[in-house]
């Protein structure tokens, strides 16, 4: 909650960037994202998902809610402040969306997959809280093609901004697909 808070501090105490957006249209398009229909709700759709039937579009909508909404925030939020026209903003929510949830997933199967001492924090904390994740709904050959395919949707959605701009996006997306921790 103070990390959230915070990022609104820092946004307002920037100053103004030499942009078409203003640090108003940056503090609402952070609100936006962590909003009772995004961050603050996803994560009670989370909390209200534990230990029980969770269909595969109540979870995509769950971690469009949190992790694919912070993704995209983020994106935008530096785009905005690039001064990116309206179309470049739209490709890097695209993009932000389809790699925010291909993100969760990847994360979903390491916790899964991977020992503690690997990973750096608690490995197989989502199926001891008994959490709605990928790998448990669908498997992990499946989570793991759905990632792949995500991760493919992310790339695409970056035409827009053209292969010189795009190229370190394009860069994490593919490193975030092979990750191993």
């Amino acid at each position: 909650d103070a990390l959230l808070t915070e990022a609104f501090a820092v946004l307002a105490a920037q100053p103004p960037p030499p942009s078409r957006h203003t640090a108003a249209d940056m503090v609402l398009e952070l609100a936006r994202a962590a909003d009772s229909r995004r961050l603050i709700g996803g994560q009670v759709m989370d909390l209200e998902a534990e230990g029980g039937p969770v269909t595969p579009l109540r979870l995509r909508a769950i971690h469009m809610a949190k992790t694919a909404a912070l993704i995209t925030a983020s994106l935008r939020l530096g785009g905005m402040a690039a001064g990116a026209p309206p179309r470049m903003l739209s490709a890097l929510a695209g993009f932000g969306e389809a790699l925010g949830l291909a993100f969760q997933i990847l994360d979903d199967i390491l916790d899964e997959t991977q020992t503690s001492e690997r990973l750096g924090k608690t490995a197989g904390k989502d199926a001891a809280a008994a959490k709605a994740t990928y790998p448990a709904l669908i498997g992990l050959d499946a989570s793991r093609r759905q990632a792949a395919r995500l991760t493919g949707q992310a790339l695409n959605a970056l035409a827009p901004l053209g292969a010189k701009r795009s190229r370190r996006l394009r860069e994490i997306a593919l490193h975030m697909l092979d990750r191993q921790t």
